[in-house]
Formats: structure tokens, sequence, C-alpha cells
């Protein structure tokens, strides 16, 4: 499982702990769900992906943000086994 990233405890504000929290929940659902997702589903949870990686860069936690999207491109997608 993906776990955000910290700086120093307490240093993150809620909001920047929020969108920090939210990006990585998106990532970890997009994986898992990709398998069952159609292209328009697809689409769908990487624009909101997108959107909150904006979100969280508007409010000052780019680094982490970006830390976030390189482990989760690191992480296999959950999809049918093959044979």
């Amino acid at each position: 499982m993906l776990s955000p990233t910290k700086r120093n405890e307490g240093s993150l504000s809620p909001m920047q702990s929020h969108f920090l929290q939210r990006l990585n929940r998106l990532l970890k659902l997009r994986s898992e769900q990709s398998g069952q997702l159609n292209e328009d589903g697809l689409r769908l949870m990487d624009r909101t992906i997108y959107a909150t990686y904006c979100d969280a860069v508007d409010v000052g936690v780019t680094e982490e943000a970006q830390k976030l999207l390189h482990r989760s491109a690191a992480v296999p997608a959950a999809g049918p086994a093959e044979k």
C-alpha cells in the first residue's frame, strides 16, 4: 500500500495533508480497479487524479505529490492473471 510522504511529523497543514491523502487513495483505487473499469472509467479516474495532483501543487506539496505518483507508477496494476 502506498502511504503519503511526510516532511517532518506535523509540518503539513490540514489542507496539504487532505490533498495528499486524497491523491494516495485515488492512486490506490485506480490500481486496484483498473481491470474492472472501461475506457471511460479509466479516463475519469485519470482526470480525477490529475485534478487532485493540481490541488496538491496549489497548496505547496508538489514534491510529495510527485513521489506518490512515481511510487504508484512502479506498482503493477491489478488485472486479470495471464496464462
